[in-house]
């Protein structure tokens, strides 16, 4: 289950319970504002792009999606 939280205004963090995820948030490129995600880290050195989007639905999906994805790979079971 996602969980999207705001935090400060126009950053947002994608968790699963109780475990960060990624980062979202907005940025602008060439005057216009996209979302951007990376994968959760404490720090920015630790982080790894996801990627932009036009708009936050499509950036949390992606980034549930690429999440649930990669959690399926590390069980042992085949990508859907």
């Amino acid at each position: 289950m996602s969980l999207l939280t705001e935090f400060p205004p126009g950053q947002w963090l994608v968790a699963d319970r109780d475990r960060r995820i990624a980062i979202i948030r907005t940025v602008t490129v060439r005057d216009r504002k996209l979302y951007r995600a990376v994968t959760y880290a404490a720090e920015s050195e630790g982080r790894s792009l996801i990627g932009y989007f036009p708009d936050l639905r499509m950036a949390a999906e992606v980034t549930w999606s690429t999440w649930t994805r990669h959690q399926r790979q590390n069980a042992g079971h085949p990508p859907k």
